[in-house]
């Protein structure tokens, strides 16, 4: 994710950023389908590898809010850019 982020950050076209923000929706959709399969595996019981596990799911969701704020800043950003 953070690979396709940094490739959309550097993007020159709108082509070119268009396509790469379907790529980072994609992106993020299967994310949150992976956190929220991480949240019900645990089963309820904290155990050893929860923490862990709440670090991974709190550093996607950070990623996918620095995601969702940049591409709102190129989305507003003038077409000359």
């Amino acid at each position: 994710m953070q690979e396709l982020h940094e490739r959309m950050m550097v993007a020159t076209t709108p082509e070119e950023r268009a396509r790469l923000m379907d790529e980072q929706m994609h992106a993020m959709q299967q994310g949150m389908a992976m956190m929220d399969a991480m949240k019900h595996t645990s089963g309820g019981k904290a155990g050893p590898n929860q923490h862990q596990m709440m670090e991974k799911r709190m550093d996607m969701m950070q990623m996918m809010m620095t995601m969702m704020m940049d591409r709102q800043s190129i989305e507003s950003a003038p077409a000359g850019k």
